[in-house]
């Protein structure tokens, strides 16, 4: 319930970057961000449920579609006019976020185990904090002493939260260093050009991070893959659609092909359905090349042909075939949601449970008897 109440106000935080209800869009991304923690608080006493383990990773991802779409939309124009590859970089994040998702799937098939880096537990955060932090420079730019304030803050706790760690459970914490370092180095950035380049910088050092965390699925696993040689059609379309999407999605983005909506309605449910493969995937459920490549390759052929259409001064038709790819990813991920439910809603444990209590009412009423 939790999660599900967390993916609910997440349009509404990019409806704020696009109407620049700034302080806003903060307060509730902060406030989604939180619910994180609850959830999981919930999800350890409690026990964890196959539905929230699916819908969990698929809400912190769908969070960050919604969020950093806008930075790259040229109507906003975040990103200062000489930095010219917003879309880009932030296509480059959602490629490695489907990729290292596709390549779960592949390995989840072969029962071939892939443990979390460290970098990868910390990603989804650090991808958040950042959001917050380019909020605050935008809101903050013509504030020069509050914003060196900031970077000081950032700079001294992580500092005094690794001394405390240690005096209460004697544990160094070395990454609050690297956090100290690095919000440090931002104050002489932006005293030489101020929040523009910060931005810029800040947008770069989340994507390099975000591809940083990946590098064990991306090198030790796909290596692995490929050494048993038994890569088939599945696994390759699901390679190709996770490296096409987000270029596709991001170049009708920047082409102004449709309305922005649209297009993080498929970034959304691509993402989405990634996180059910994975689950299908382990459970030898998931769907083949067929059924994938109509989906999302079906998706990203569309939004390129908008792309097309839009070049040839055809922006009524261009706008047309978004919807098209819109119409295609909703009613292909529809599809996959709908059949794999038997596997993320406990079917099979909750008739088991139902037929265990007709069994225990039965039996209660013969002893009456």
């Amino acid at each position: 319930m939790v999660t599900f109440a967390r993916l609910i106000p997440m349009p509404f935080v990019a409806w704020c970057f696009y109407h620049q209800h700034y302080w806003t869009a903060l307060i509730f991304g902060t406030l989604i961000g939180c619910t994180d923690f609850v959830d999981g608080y919930l999800a350890r006493k409690h026990g964890p449920t196959v539905l929230g383990g699916l819908m969990d990773p698929i809400a912190d991802k769908v969070f960050i579609a919604f969020a950093y779409l806008p930075f790259a939309d040229p109507r906003l124009q975040f990103v200062p006019d000489w930095f010219m590859a917003p879309a880009w970089l932030i296509a480059a994040m959602f490629v490695r976020e489907l990729l290292v998702t596709a390549l779960r799937s592949s390995y989840a098939r072969r029962d071939i185990s892939m443990k979390t880096s460290y970098l990868g537990k910390v990603k989804t955060w650090t991808q958040m904090q950042g959001i917050a932090t380019m909020l605050l420079l935008i809101l903050l730019a013509d504030k020069d002493n509050a914003i060196i304030g900031f970077f000081v803050t950032l700079s001294v706790l992580p500092i005094v939260a690794m001394a405390v760690l240690y005096v209460v459970k004697k544990r160094l914490w070395t990454g609050a260093l690297i956090m100290s370092a690095v919000n440090a180095a931002m104050i002489p950035l932006f005293l030489y050009k101020g929040v523009p380049l910060l931005l810029v910088v800040t947008l770069i050092a989340i994507v390099a991070l975000t591809w940083l965390s990946g590098v064990d699925y991306l090198v030790g696993g796909l290596r692995e893959l490929r050494g048993r040689g038994d890569m088939d059609r599945a696994d390759i379309v699901r390679i190709l659609g996770a490296i096409a999407l987000p270029f596709a999605v991001m170049a009708a983005l920047d082409a102004q092909t449709a309305s922005p909506w649209f297009l993080m309605t498929i970034l959304s449910l691509e993402l989405a359905v990634g996180g059910l493969d994975n689950l299908l995937s382990h459970n030898k459920a998931a769907s083949g090349a067929g059924l994938w490549s109509a989906r999302i390759l079906g998706t990203s052929v569309l939004l390129g042909g908008a792309l097309l259409l839009q070049n040839q001064d055809n922006a009524q038709l261009a706008e047309y075939a978004v919807i098209a790819a819109t119409a295609t990813s909703v009613i292909g991920s529809a599809y996959e949601f709908w059949r794999g439910r038997d596997h993320y809603l406990d079917v099979e444990k909750r008739d088991k449970r139902m037929h265990d209590d007709d069994g225990l009412q039965a039996n209660s009423a013969g002893t009456t008897a």
